[in-house]
This record gives C-alpha cells, sequence and structure tokens, in this order.
C-alpha cells in the first residue's frame, strides 16, 4: 500500500511538471528559439486562466531561458572574509639578485657553507662560510644575514636566528645549526 502512495505521488508532481513547462512552452514567443526541446505527451487539467502564482513562475522561467549562455568570469567577493585561493604563508618574496646587499647581509642561510671555524687572539670563534657566489666569507657573532643573524659560535658549528614566515608556527625564529663536516680519512 506504500509503494502504491509513492508512486501515484510521483506520478501525479509529474504530471503537474510537465503540465508547467507545456504551459510556459505554449506562452513563449514563437519568434525566439528554444533554448531547449522538450516534449511532453501528457497533460492535463490546465484551464484558461492562469493565477498570480503562475505568472511569477512563468516570469522566473522566462528570465531563465532568456539569461545570456556566454562564458562570464566568476569574481570572489568575500565580504570581509579571506580570499580562499590566496596563501596563507603570504606571497614570496621575489629575491633579485640587484635588490641585495654585497656579502653576507645578502646571502640567504640556506645559502651558506660553513666551511671553518677560527679562534682569534682575544680569544672570539669567528667562522669562514662559503657563499653562493663561491667566495669565502668571515662572520662573527650578530652578523645579519638576508634572513636572520649569527647567534652562537662554537668550537665545531655557527647557530643562526632565521626568521620564520609561517602564521600556523607560534614562534617566529627558528634555531639553523651549520655544522662542520668532518673529511674523510683515507685508508
Amino acid at each position: 500500500m506504500k509503494t502504491n502512495r509513492t508512486s501515484s505521488s510521483f506520478a501525479v508532481s509529474l504530471i503537474v511538471a510537465a503540465a508547467a513547462i507545456a504551459t510556459v512552452m505554449a506562452q513563449t514567443p514563437a519568434s525566439k528559439p528554444a533554448s531547449t526541446t522538450t516534449t511532453s505527451t501528457a497533460t492535463t487539467g490546465t484551464t484558461g486562466s492562469t493565477t498570480s502564482g503562475d505568472k511569477n513562475v512563468q516570469q522566473t522561467l522566462q528570465e531563465i531561458l532568456d539569461e545570456p549562455t556566454g562564458g562570464e568570469v566568476y569574481r570572489y567577493d568575500p565580504q570581509g572574509r579571506r580570499d580562499p585561493f590566496q596563501s596563507l604563508i603570504g606571497p614570496t618574496p621575489k629575491l633579485d639578485k640587484s635588490n641585495r646587499p654585497d656579502g653576507v647581509p645578502g646571502f640567504l642561510i640556506d645559502e651558506m657553507k660553513l666551511q671553518g671555524v677560527v679562534k682569534t687572539r682575544q680569544g672570539l670563534l669567528v667562522a669562514m662560510v662559503g657563499g653562493p657566489d663561491n667566495k669565502g666569507y668571515i662572520i662573527r657573532v650578530g652578523d645579519k644575514t638576508l634572513d636572520g643573524e649569527v647567534i652562537r659560535i662554537t668550537p665545531s658549528s655557527v647557530i643562526f636566528r632565521q626568521e620564520v614566515n609561517d602564521p600556523t608556527r607560534i614562534e617566529r625564529f627558528r634555531e639553523v645549526v651549520k655544522e662542520l663536516t668532518p673529511v674523510a680519512q683515507k685508508k
């Protein structure tokens, strides 16, 4: 009994939908070509009088049919929200060779390689690093780089404090340790 009710209510709704489509198609002007072709075989219960609700439906359907089908460009309107297509980290900085200062202040920490550590007469440790230009440079504690600074020099390593541009991390800095690599012993 339950399946008969569902199938009969489905049939009634199908007939009503077909009647609405047939009514709209009958009232469209013949001079405009129809954008979709619909064939309906069942129309029942249509009378010559239409109510205001039918006019609203017909007007809405007519507006949908008259809409241009051209490929328009989608524009996102954030309305106070962030754009989901922009990076959370932010734009990556453009690092041109012309915009960088010369020497160690123009190098990124990842571009330098520790080549040696030297103890001076005053008892200070200084380090020699190789830059991306294949030249050697002497650095001391407190020297600035493009993305950080030297915070400590030990007899076997140099510790840098690197600025982190990551909004998902709480810390704004991280420590980067560059260690001396021992020379492989000959056999």
